[in-house]
């Protein structure tokens, strides 16, 4: 079977100010022939993956990019996650849970599942207790066989949010995954020859001073995946504000002539 990429969320912090623009947070679920893995952990991701017609207690894998809220919430998950164990004990699987992160992050985790669950002291529960593993610069992870997890520091938040995005090899094909980041060599390296890339966008047309902050034009996702020879790639986090053709020709004129689109809610792409 191919690898199966469905998109849960394509949309970014904030909601409401357009019609057309009422895309959920991000959040993309990878099935590599039954191995689960969601890149990105936004709220309210549990109900969309049972609306995709998945069992949000097999999800064994989550990878954060960063923990802004559009993109980490995790305690509600972690809980949803434990309840669904206790009220599961015959699927024992629904009481494992990987979550990989960027190093900075899982140091200060703890602090914010103390505020979130001051009852357990600092602890999870017998039948729910999640696995942290500390991503960074050339981290790699098997987390079975054949699959590698990799990470690559990126650029975000004026340089002082600890940030990666991903790359998921496979037997089918590599997916990568940029977060929120600015044009940087780590988000080039992740999308490096990557069969299917999901880009953010999150700058409109035009804007300046992209670096300062962290995130794409158009024009700058163009560069990046001529640097990285990406096969496909598909728009996340944008605005919407800016019309599509636009936007297209921009990501031409900054060298990108492949296959991109913008990525909606509820799609599903295939690897092979």
């Amino acid at each position: 079977m191919p690898l199966r990429v469905l998109a849960l969320g394509t949309g970014n912090c904030s909601n409401g100010y357009a019609p057309h623009t009422d895309r959920k947070p991000p959040g993309f679920l990878v099935d590599a022939d039954g191995v689960l893995v969601l890149l990105d952990c936004s709220e309210g991701i549990r109900y969309r993956l049972q609306e995709a017609g998945y069992e949000y207690g097999l999800v064994q894998h989550v990878a954060v990019t960063h923990g802004h809220p559009d993109h980490a919430c995790l305690p509600q998950f972690l809980q949803a996650k434990s309840c669904r164990r206790l009220w599961g004990k015959d699927q024992p699987e629904f009481g494992v849970c990987t979550v990989y992160m960027p190093s900075k992050l899982v140091k200060g985790f703890q602090t914010v599942w103390d505020w979130h669950q001051p009852e357990n002291d600092g602890k999870y529960w017998p039948e729910f207790t999640p696995r942290f593993v500390a991503m960074g610069q050339g981290s790699a992870v098997g987390i079975a066989p054949d699959v590698t997890l990799k990470s690559f520091p990126v650029y975000h938040g004026f340089g002082r949010h600890p940030a990666v995005a991903y790359r998921l090899e496979t037997p089918h094909g590599v997916v990568a995954y940029s977060g929120d980041s600015a044009i940087c060599d780590g988000l080039v390296e992740a999308a490096r020859n990557a069969d299917l890339f999901i880009c953010e966008q999150s700058f409109r047309i035009g804007y300046k001073d992209t670096a300062r902050y962290g995130h794409l034009t158009p024009r700058e996702v163009g560069e990046v995946c001529k640097r990285a020879g990406a096969e496909k790639v598909r728009l996340t986090h944008y605005v919407g504000l800016d019309k599509a053709s636009d936007v297209l020709e921009e990501i031409k004129k900054g060298g990108f002539n492949g296959d991109v689109k913008h990525a909606k809610d509820g799609e599903e792409w295939t690897v092979a």
